[in-house]
């Protein structure tokens, strides 16, 4: 398996450590996100919005919608 390697500590990265955070659309909009960073020396590889949160809150949201809550 090929591994990437951090951009600070040159370690093969083979886990991540993951940090819930705020993601700001800048409009008022805003989402639950998570930082994905290198286990060694916790160098921010990426980050992205949360997906269960974001699957999460579509089915709240549709469920509002239906009137079904």
């Amino acid at each position: 398996m090929i591994y990437g390697t951090c951009p600070k500590c040159n370690a093969s990265v083979m886990s991540v450590n993951l940090k819930e955070i705020k993601v700001n659309a800048g409009n008022g909009t805003g989402w639950i996100g998570v930082s994905y960073q290198c286990a060694l020396c916790n160098t921010v590889l990426s980050v992205g919005i949360d997906p269960v949160a974001l699957k999460t809150d579509t089915i709240k949201g549709v469920l509002k919608g239906l009137g079904k809550t």
